[in-house]
Order: structure tokens, then sequence, then C-alpha cells
């Protein structure tokens, strides 16, 4: 076989294994009769999973398998360094692939091909290794095989994002109608409590909105294609219109929100202060962390936001609440939440991701003592104009 046909199938296994990486919503039964071996593997190097394929290339049944370490699959000589191979990546997630000896079940060695993929389950945060494996001498082949399997890959995504779209469209068309029947009845005459209930419907299926017409944009933020759309805006409305949309819980908690620039108390609607940003994502930054700091502080709190127009541009927003121990490592990660009931771990993930592609970043600072303070921070050449 040439080194065109090997670089071909090097790049098909990529190819899958990015799939694996990126469609986190595509199921691993997709794969069962690729024509490629596939294995999970979980931190401590145990099989967790096998397709029928990989079964046949090592001579194993599914059930002799699952629960075996996977040095059972290489030469005793071999065990020790393949083992570290394993623990390094489950530790550094880098690239993993080439050419490697292994045996089968009858001890028979002979030549693979393979690509591993680093994989965390959403739910429990558990990490997997999940590889490619296609036997050396059955790569022409496999070749075919693959190039044919790809393709339908390929048509059923395209299907299943066609399919996706569809449903999107026409759950913003619900979403919509409940926000205008909610708009309608905050105009009738009812009662304090039935407005808030009302004012809290309209909220929550303008952010679902937002968010079904934002997840194509944060796929292109994760990918570093998203390109921001700079409009001029007034920051301090801005951080003003997204504290009001946590008044029901501002009320509830008797918390007090500040608002500073320069170390001057500021009052929107009299102050302004113009910046150029992607002013959508901006909000949906400042939504997140105030949020956060009104769910983190404790009743009858004090929430600071303050705005510092020096040689970079910052907004740093404290509470006397402590981020717990826990997740601060991982703050910024996805998944990461603690102690909240709706809380998906995305916040603070997305938070990030906008600062970043604004130039900047989020730090904070955590203590018992002192409270949380997070700190946007944007070069200011970024957003002043």
């Amino acid at each position: 076989m040439n080194v065109s046909r090997e670089k071909n199938i090097k790049n098909h296994l990529h190819s899958i294994k990015s799939i694996f990486e990126d469609k986190k919503a595509v199921s691993f039964n997709l794969f069962q009769h690729m024509p490629i071996g596939i294995c999970i593997t979980n931190m401590e190097g145990y099989f967790t999973d096998v397709n029928a394929t990989y079964c046949d290339i090592y001579g194993y049944t599914r059930e002799e398998l699952i629960g075996k370490k996977f040095t059972a699959m290489v030469p005793e000589e071999s065990k020790e360094e393949l083992m570290k191979y394993h623990h390094e990546f489950m530790e550094k997630e880098f690239e993993l692939q080439g050419r490697w000896t292994v045996q089968n079940k009858e001890k028979e060695k002979f030549e693979i091909l393979a690509n591993a993929a680093f994989l965390k389950d959403a739910n429990t945060g558990d990490k997997s290794k999940m590889t490619l494996v296609v036997r050396a001498e059955e790569l022409e082949d496999t070749f075919v095989r693959l190039e044919t399997t790809v393709q339908i890959l390929e048509r059923k995504l395209e299907t299943q994002d066609i399919a996706n779209r569809l449903a999107e469209h026409d759950l913003r068309n619900r979403l919509s109608s409940i926000v205008s029947v909610a708009d309608i009845l905050s105009k009738t005459q009812i009662d304090d409590n039935q407005r808030k209930w009302v004012e809290t419907i309209k909220r929550v299926g303008k952010d679902t909105l937002h968010l079904l017409a934002s997840a194509r944009d944060f796929a292109k933020m994760e990918r570093g294609e998203y390109l921001p759309q700079y409009v001029l805006f007034d920051v301090i409305s801005s951080l003003a219109s997204v504290t009001k949309d946590f008044m029901n819980l501002i009320d509830e908690k008797k918390v007090e929100i500040n608002m500073f620039c320069n170390d001057e108390e500021i009052e929107p609607g009299s102050d302004e202060l113009f910046i150029n940003g992607d002013q959508f994502y901006l909000e949906h930054l400042f939504q997140n962390l105030i949020g956060n700091a009104i769910d983190a502080s404790p009743e009858n709190g004090t929430i600071d936001i303050l705005i510092m127009d020096g040689s970079d541009f910052k907004i740093r927003i404290s509470n006397a609440g402590m981020i717990p121990i826990e997740i601060q490592k991982n703050f910024f990660e996805k998944y990461t939440t603690s102690g909240k009931d709706r809380g998906t771990g995305l916040g603070t993930y997305i938070a990030q991701m906008v600062a970043r592609f604004h130039g900047g970043d989020i730090t904070f600072e955590s203590t018992a003592t002192e409270g949380t303070a997070l700190t946007i921070r944007i070069p200011k050449e970024k957003l002043l104009t």
C-alpha cells in the first residue's frame, strides 16, 4: 500500500475522531458497524465499550473485553510503555496516533493504525478515551469500505442537522407566541403576583429565544471562527437593563446593587459610557456574571459593579459570597457548577469565550472573608471610541 493511501486512512480516522469530539450528540450506536475497530476505555485503562469490528480484529467477544484492561491487547514488552502513554493522554488530552504492534486472543502479533479521541461525559464529568483501530495488513480494503461509510455518516449528520433546524424553527415560533401572549397579559388588569409570573414567562421566553439564535455562534466561538458584530452602545444602560431582568430575585433576596465608574457612583439614565463591542454577547456575558453574583450573594447582601476606564477597560462584579473551593480550579470550564438545581455549568464558560473574542479575559478572586470579585478585562483600543 502506498504512502498516500495510508495518509488518507489517517485523515479519515482523524475526521471520525473529530466528529466524536465536536458532535457530542451523535450516538455511539451509529458507529457500531463501521469497518474500523472502536473501543472506549476509562481513566484506568479498562474497556467500557467496544464495537463489532474491534472484537473481530482481536478475536474476542464483547463480553470478554468489557471490564478487561486494554493492555491485554499489547505484547508483554510494550505494556508498561503503552500504559504510560494512556495516563499521559488522559492527563494532557494530546493527540495520540500512529502504528502499534498488538496481539490478538491467540497471542498472534500484528500491526494496527490507531487514533485516539478524548471524551468527557457532560453529566458526570467522567473522562474516557475512544480509540479507532485498523489492521495495517487490511488498510487497502478498509480504505474502500471507510470511504463509503464516511459518506453515509456525513449524509446522516447533514440530515440530522436539517431535522434540528426544523425543530428549532418550530420551537422558536411557539416561544414567540408565548412571549407575545405574556406581553399582552402584562398590559391587562392583573394583580401584582400575576404580573410577577407574566414577567417571568416573558423573560424566560426571551432568554430561550436568544439561546436558540446563539447556538451556532457558540460553536463558531469554540472553533475561533466567530466574527464579533461591533456596534456603539451605552454599557451603563446595558448593565442596568440586565440587572432589571433579575429584579424578582433581587427583591426576594433583598440584595442591593450599586454601580460605580472609577470609584464614583453612577446613575443609569443620567450617566453614559459608550463603547464599541458585540452588544448582544457582551450583554449575555453581563447576564451570566450578574446572575451568578445575585445567586451567590447572601440575603440582604450588596453587589458592586465597578467600571474602570483606565489603560484597559474593566468591569468588576463583586459580592460577599465565595465560589465553592471544589470548582474554583475549573471555574471557566464547561459544565462546572455547584449547588444549583437549574445550573448548566455553561454560563462562565460562555462568558470567558465572549471576553476572549474581544481580545480580553475574565479573572476572579474568591475567599470566605472577602467574598468574590470577577473582573472582565478588555484592551481599551478594542472597545472605546
